[in-house]
C-alpha cells in the first residue's frame, strides 16, 4: 500500500513540490483524515479538531522524489493545462461496505451515549436570513391528514409548485411498501437536560442559521412535502425537531448524524415519523452527513436473501469542488440506503470519478512553488509552499458556508483572516487621499443603486412560519389543530374572490439594493431598501458633493431610456449614469481613476468587462452572501479537494481521464456510455456533468443526442469570463506588511481624459494586489488581471507581464523593487479543462438560466458552479451543487421520501395505550411495549405538575430582559423625524421610505448626534439596566422558594399512593443525562486567524 506521500508525489505539480515541504507532517496530517478506524475512539479533545500541525515537524525537508525549481525567473505558459496527453491510469477499486436497514430500527445506547456526548455546538452569530430556493418535491402521500383528518375532495384550484426535476427510474411496484417505521428509542433523549429550555433552543435556531434554513419557517421543499400531512400548528413542533436535528449534526460534524439520534429530538413518541421524515428530507438534501464525516452506524435489520441485480453504477465527470463533493455525498448516501437497496435487490450502487487533469481540484488549484531561496515566515503551518492559481478567498464561514464544515470542523485545516484595511495608491505612487476616496466610492455606489432598479424581480416564496415566541422558548405547540396546511389553503381558495394557494402566505416581498462594495472579493453588499429612492442632486450633496453652479437639488438623472435600449447592458448603463453626474457635480481626472479602480473591482468579481453584463441579473445572487471575516488556507487551498477524495475512505477516482463523448438515454430509463480522449469508455446508469460552462460553450465534449435547445440556448445566454493573475516571488518582502491588500489606479493612454470609454481597456491591470506570504509561507504577492485584461493575458508575452508589474510595483516602492526570484502566470481560458474563470450573468440572460442549467437531461445530471442561482461563481458553490446533483440521483433511484399516513398519531390513540379501561380503536396503529411505558411515565408527570399547580400555582415567569440600548432608545423617539429626513427629495412614484431605510436615517442621525444629545438615553439605557438586574435577584429568590415547595408537594402526593414504578430501563439513565446535557462549545471563528504569522 503506498503511503500518503508517494500519493502526493504523484499529485504532481499541485502536492509535493519544492524543497520546504515538510512530508512527514503532511503524511501525518493526510492519514489520519483518511483513516479509516472508528471515530468514536477518538478522546473529546481529539474531537475538537486538534492542531494537527503542531504535531508534526515543522523544519525543512526534502525527498528524494521531489522535482527541483530552479532559482532564476520561471514563468509558467503550460501550467494550465493547455495541452493534455497522458495516458491513463487504471481504475481504483472501492471495497463494498454494507450498511442494512430495515423497517424496525432498534436504538443502540452506548453509540447513542457516544455520539452525543462526542457532540460539540456550532455557536456563533446568528442570521435569520434563509437561502432562497426553488427546491420542492412532491408529496408522497394523497392524504390531507393532520392528526384529526380532514380530507378535502373539492378545491378551486390544484396547488402549483416548482418541483425538482427528476425522473425517477423505481416504479411503485418495485418500491417497498411504505409502512411506519418502529423505533425503539426514548422520546427527548437527544435533548439535553442540564441546560434551560431557551439555551436548547437558542443553539437550535442557530444551527439551523448556520445551515442555510430559516429556523422558524418551513423550506420550499418542506412545504410542498408536508402541507398535506400537518397543520399550521404543528408546524412549531416540527421546526423544533428539525432544529434540532440540524444541532446534533453542527455538534461534532466528524461524524454522522444516526437516525436514533434524530428520532430522539422529539419530545413525544407520537411525532417519530415526523422526525423521521425530518432526518430524511435532511440527509438527502445534504444539510446533514455530508464532507468528510464517518457514516453512523446503526443496529438495523438486514434484509434477507441475496441481491439479485448488480448495483447500478454512477460516472461523475470531473473531480473538482462539485465533482467530488457529488462523488462523497453519493458514497455516504449509499452507505446509509444500503439496506433500501437491498430490498429492491441490487447490490449497494458504485461510484466512479473521471478527471482529465493529472490532479484534483479543478479551478483550486495551489501550485507549489520553490522556496529555498526565499525568506520564510516565522511560525508558518503549512506543509508546502504555494500559491493560489484559481479559487482563493473563502468569503466568511458564517451563516451556512459549507466549507464551515469541511475546512474547521472536519479537515483541521489552517487558515488565515483577510485584514480588510485597503490601501489606494494613484498612479504618481502617493496614497490617495481616504475622503476623497470614500466620496467617490458612494457615487459609486450610488450608481449601483440607480441601475440595480432595472434588475429581475424575484417571484415571492410561500413562508409558513412556526410561533416565534413557543420556539425561542423550546417549547411545542400545545394546540395541534385538526386541518392541515392544505385544507386551509384550498378551503380559502374555493371563497368567492380569495387569493389562489399559490399566492396565500407569501414572504413580504423585499427589495436589496447595493450600500457597498468588498475591496477583497469585489462583490456587493446589500441591504433592504428602495433603489434610486432620492433624486441625483439631493443624494450628491447628501453623500458630501458640492453641486455646480446653476444646478438645483431637485436635478435628477434620466436613465429611464437608455435602459430600455435592446443592447443595454449594467456597463453601459453606469457609463451613463457616470457621465450625466459629471453635469451635476465636478469629476477630476483623478476622480475618474478612482471610480474606474471600483468598476475593475466589480468587474474581478464577474471575470469579465461589465458591458458583458446583463443589466437584469448581474446580481441574481444578492443576500445570499456568508458572513464573517475573509480567509485563505495556509498551505493550499487544494487541501479541501483532496480531503474530499480521500477521507474517510479514498473515492474510485480516475485521473488523465479526459471525456470527448457522453451518449446518453433522453428518456431516462436506460445506460448511457462516456468515451475518452484516451480510448477508455465505460457504462453507466446516470451520468453527473461538472463539465465547466466554459467547456460547454467550447463543444468539446460530444452529447449523443444533442443537449435539447432549452439547455444549450441557457448556455449560450449565459457568461463565462477569464481573471488572470501575475504571482511573484521575492527573496524578501520589500512592501508594507500592515495590509494584506492594495491597489493602485490606472490611467487611460491620455492620464488627463475625463471621456469614460477611455478607461475600460486599463483599469484592470495589475490593480489590486495581495501579499499572501501568510499562505505561501515564503514573501509572495499576487494581483490581478480582471475586465479586458483578464482576456489580453491570454495573448500578452510572459516577459511583458511581469515587467508591467514590476513597474506597478515600482512606481509605488520605488527603485527599490528587485526583479522576482519566480513569478506565475495563469491563463485559464487556455485551459482545455476549464476555458475561463468562472460564469456570469450574460447580457441577454434570462432570470431562470441558472436553474436551467440545474435541470436533469435524460439520465445525465448536471453540477457546477455555473448551476446554482444563489451562489454562482464561487467554490461554495460548486460543492453546493454537488450535494444537489447526489440528492437527484438518490431520488431518482429511490423514488421521494415515504410518509406514513396519518403522519402523526392521534393522541387519543396514543394515550389509550396507558390505561386498559380505554378500548384500543381498531385501526389504530399498535405501539411498542417501550412506547406503551413511555405513556405512562408522561401521563404520570403531567398530573405531578397538574398537582403541583393546583395547590402552590404557576412558577414564576422570568422577568423580561431589556434591550438597555441607548441607540435602539434613540432610534425609537427619532423615528418619525427620520422618515420626515428620509422623505426630503424623494422621486416621484419610489413611494413611502421602508422600515430599513428608515433604519439607516436613524444610525446616520446618532452618528451626527452630539454628546449632549445622546446622554438622555445613555442615561435611560442605564436606569433599564439597574432595574431589570433588581427584579432579576428578586425572581432567583422566589423561584428558588417556589422549587422547594414544588419538590414537597410532589414528594407529598407520591407518598399518598401516586408513585410510578416501572421495570429497570435497558438505558444507563446517568450514562444518559451526562450525554444529554452536554454543554455547547463552538468551532466558530474567533476574533483573529487560525494562526499568527510573524515575518
Amino acid at each position: 500500500m503506498r503511503s500518503a506521500q508517494e500519493t502526493l508525489l504523484e499529485e504532481g505539480k499541485n502536492i509535493g513540490s519544492g524543497s520546504s515541504m515538510d512530508l512527514d507532517g503532511l503524511d501525518l496530517h493526510l492519514s489520519l483524515l483518511a483513516s479509516k478506524s472508528d471515530l468514536t475512539k477518538i478522546p473529546t479533545s481529539a474531537a475538537r479538531a486538534p492542531d494537527i500541525y503542531s504535531l508534526a515537524n515543522t523544519g525543512p525537508s526534502t525527498s528524494k522524489g521531489t522535482p527541483k525549481t530552479e532559482s532564476e525567473i520561471v514563468v509558467l505558459v503550460d501550467d494550465m493545462d493547455t495541452d493534455m496527453n497522458s495516458t491513463a491510469s487504471g481504475l481504483v477499486t472501492q471495497p463494498e461496505s454494507e450498511y442494512p436497514s430495515g423497517q424496525e430500527s432498534v436504538a443502540n445506547p452506548k453509540l447513542l451515549g457516544f455520539q452525543e456526548s462526542s457532540r460539540k455546538s456550532l455557536g456563533s452569530s446568528a442570521s435569520a436570513i434563509s437561502e432562497q430556493s426553488d427546491l420542492s418535491s412532491p408529496p408522497a402521500s394523497p392524504s390531507s391528514k393532520a392528526t384529526t383528518p380532514a380530507h378535502v375532495t373539492d378545491t378551486k384550484e390544484s396547488l402549483e409548485t416548482p418541483s425538482r426535476p427528476i425522473a425517477t427510474d423505481v416504479t411503485r411496484s418495485q418500491r417497498p411498501t411504505p409502512s411506519r417505521r418502529k423505533f425503539n428509542v426514548r422520546p427527548r433523549v437527544s435533548i439535553p437536560t442540564d441546560i434551560a429550555p431557551f439555551d436548547y433552543a437558542n443553539q437550535c435556531i442557530a444551527a439551523a442559521e448556520h445551515s442555510r434554513l430559516n429556523p422558524y419557517a418551513l423550506h420550499q421543499e418542506e412545504y410542498s412535502m408536508l402541507r398535506e400531512h400537518i397543520s399550521h400548528a404543528q408546524v412549531t413542533t416540527y421546526l423544533n425537531i428539525r432544529n434540532g436535528i440540524l444541532r446534533l449534526w453542527l455538534n461534532n460534524p466528524r461524524i454522522g448524524v444516526a437516525r436514533e439520534e434524530a428520532i430522539g429530538c422529539a419530545k413525544d413518541s407520537r411525532w417519530f415519523d415526523v422526525a423521521n421524515v425530518s432526518y430524511e428530507w435532511l440527509l438527502r438534501r445534504g444539510f446533514i452527513n455530508y464532507g468528510c464525516a464517518e457514516v453512523p452506524s446503526s443496529k438495523t435489520r438486514r434484509y434477507k436473501g441475496p441481491p439479485k441485480r448488480k448495483g447500478k453504477t454512477v460516472v461523475v465527470i470531473g473531480a473538482g469542488m462539485s465533482g467530488l463533493g457529488c462523488a462523497r455525498q453519493l458514497e455516504t448516501l449509499f452507505k446509509q440506503y444500503a439496506g433500501q437497496f437491498q430490498q429492491l435487490g441490487e447490490e449497494v450502487p458504485n461510484v466512479i470519478v473521471l478527471e482529465g487533469r493529472s490532479r484534483l481540484g479543478g479551478r483550486v488549484y495551489s501550485r507549489a512553488v520553490n522556496g529555498s531561496q526565499c525568506q520564510r515566515l516565522i511560525g508558518f503551518k503549512g506543509q508546502r509552499h504555494s500559491v493560489e492559481c484559481g479559487g482563493m478567498i473563502i468569503t466568511g464561514f458564517e451563516r451556512g458556508n459549507p466549507l464551515n464544515v469541511l475546512l474547521r470542523g472536519q479537515m483541521a485545516l489552517p487558515y488565515y483572516a483577510l485584514r480588510p484595511e485597503t490601501n489606494l495608491y494613484d498612479t504618481n505612487g502617493k496614497p490617495v487621499d481616504a475622503q476623497r476616496d470614500l466620496l467617490v466610492e458612494r457615487l459609486f455606489n450610488d450608481c449601483l443603486e440607480r441601475v440595480s432598479d432595472y434588475k429581475f424581480k424575484s417571484p415571492p416564496s410561500k413562508l409558513i412560519e412556526g410561533n416565534r415566541d413557543l420556539m425561542d422558548e423550546g417549547r411545542d405547540s400545545a394546540s395541534e389543530g385538526n386541518k392541515t396546511i392544505a385544507h386551509v389553503e384550498e378551503t380559502t381558495a374555493s371563497m368567492p374572490q380569495a387569493a389562489p394557494v399559490s399566492e396565500q402566505s407569501l414572504a413580504p416581498q423585499v427589495n436589496l439594493v447595493p450600500v457597498s462594495t468588498d475591496k477583497a472579493t469585489g462583490k456587493t453588499h446589500v441591504e433592504p431598501g428602495t433603489a434610486a429612492a432620492l433624486k441625483a442632486a439631493f443624494k450628491a450633496k447628501l453623500m458630501g458633493w458640492a453641486l455646480k453652479e446653476g444646478i438645483l437639488e431637485d436635478r435628477d438623472l434620466e436613465l429611464d431610456t437608455a435602459a430600455k435600449s435592446p443592447d443595454v447592458t449594467l456597463g453601459s448603463l453606469i457609463d451613463e449614469a457616470i457621465t450625466q453626474y459629471r453635469d451635476i457635480i465636478d469629476l477630476t481626472p483623478q476622480d475618474y481613476r478612482l471610480m474606474n479602480w471600483h468598476i475593475a473591482n466589480l468587474e474581478y468579481s464577474n471575470a469579465t468587462n461589465l458591458k458583458n453584463l446583463s443589466l437584469g441579473g448581474w446580481d441574481i445572487d444578492a443576500g445570499n452572501e456568508w458572513e464573517g471575516k475573509h480567509t485563505m488556507v495556509v498551505g493550499g487551498y487544494q487541501s479541501v479537494p483532496w480531503g474530499l477524495a480521500h477521507a474517510p475512505s479514498a473515492l474510485n477516482i480516475r485521473k488523465d481521464s479526459a471525456v470527448k463523448k457522453i451518449t446518453y438515454n433522453a428518456e431516462g430509463n436506460g445506460t448511457a456510455r462516456v468515451e475518452c480522449e484516451d480510448g477508455f469508455s465505460i457504462d453507466a446508469d446516470y451520468v453527473v456533468s461538472t463539465i465547466p460552462l466554459g467547456v460547454l460553450k467550447h463543444g468539446s465534449v460530444k452529447f449523443d443526442p444533442p443537449l435539447p435547445a432549452w439547455k444549450t440556448d441557457a448556455i449560450s445566454r449565459l457568461g463565462f469570463g477569464i481573471l488572470n493573475k501575475v504571482i511573484l516571488v521575492y527573496q524578501e518582502r520589500f512592501w508594507d506588511t500592515s495590509r494584506d491588500i492594495f491597489g493602485v489606479l490606472r490611467s487611460p493612454s491620455s492620464r488627463h481624459s475625463l471621456k469614460q470609454s477611455d478607461y475600460a481597456s486599463q483599469r484592470g491591470r495589475c490593480f489590486q494586489w495581495f501579499d499572501v506570504s501568510n499562505t505561501s509561507g515564503v514573501p509572495v504577492l499576487l494581483a490581478l488581471m480582471a475586465g479586458d485584461a483578464g482576456f489580453d493575458t491570454e495573448y500578452t508575452k510572459n516577459d511583458e507581464l511581469v515587467s508591467e508589474a514590476t513597474e506597478v510595483l515600482r512606481s509605488v516602492y520605488g527603485a527599490k523593487v528587485p526583479q522576482p526570484v519566480h513569478a506565475v502566470v495563469t491563463r485559464w481560458g487556455s485551459d482545455k479543462f476549464a476555458r475561463g474563470s468562472y460564469s456570469s450573468a450574460g447580457p441577454s440572460m434570462k432570470s431562470d438560466d441558472y436553474d436551467t442549467m440545474a435541470k436533469t437531461v435524460g439520465n445525465v445530471i448536471f453540477a457546477g458552479e455555473h448551476t446554482t442561482g444563489t451562489h454562482p461563481a464561487t467554490v461554495h458553490g460548486a460543492y453546493l451543487s454537488g450535494l444537489r446533483a447526489a440528492s437527484d440521483v438518490l431520488d431518482t433511484m429511490l423514488g421521494p421520501i415515504n410518509i406514513p399516513s396519518p403522519l402523526i398519531i392521534p393522541k387519543e390513540s396514543s394515550m389509550s395505550l396507558s390505561s386498559s379501561a380505554v378500548k384500543r380503536k381498531a385501526d389504530t396503529v399498535p405501539l411498542s411495549p417501550q412506547a406503551s411505558k413511555q405513556a405512562r411515565i408522561e401521563a404520570h408527570e403531567l398530573a405531578a405538575w397538574q398537582h403541583i399547580i393546583e395547590k402552590i400555582g404557576d412558577r414564576p415567569w422570568r422577568p423580561q430582559k431589556v434591550a438597555g440600548n441607548s441607540y435602539l432608545l434613540y432610534s425609537k423617539a427619532n423615528f418619525d423625524a427620520a422618515r420626515k429626513r428620509c422623505e426630503e427629495g424623494r422621486r416621484l412614484g419610489k413611494g413611502k421610505p421602508s422600515p430599513n431605510e428608515v433604519r439607516v436615517m436613524t444610525s446616520k442621525m446618532w452618528k451626527e448626534a452630539t454628546p449632549e444629545e445622546k446622554r438622555p438615553y445613555e442615561d435611560q439605557a442605564t436606569e433599564q439596566k439597574r432595574v431589570y438586574h433588581e427584579k432579576l435577584k428578586e425572581w432567583e429568590v422566589v423561584v428558588k422558594e417556589w422549587d422547594s415547595k414544588a419538590l414537597q408537594a410532589r414528594g407529598e402526593w407520591e407518598a399518598n399512593g401516586n408513585k410510578l414504578i416501572l421495570e429497570d430501563s435497558p438505558f444507563d439513565e446517568a450514562a444518559g443525562r451526562e450525554r444529554r446535557g452536554q454543554k455547547v462549545n463552538t468551532y466558530a471563528e474567533s476574533d483573529g486567524s487560525d494562526v499568527e504569522m510573524a515575518g
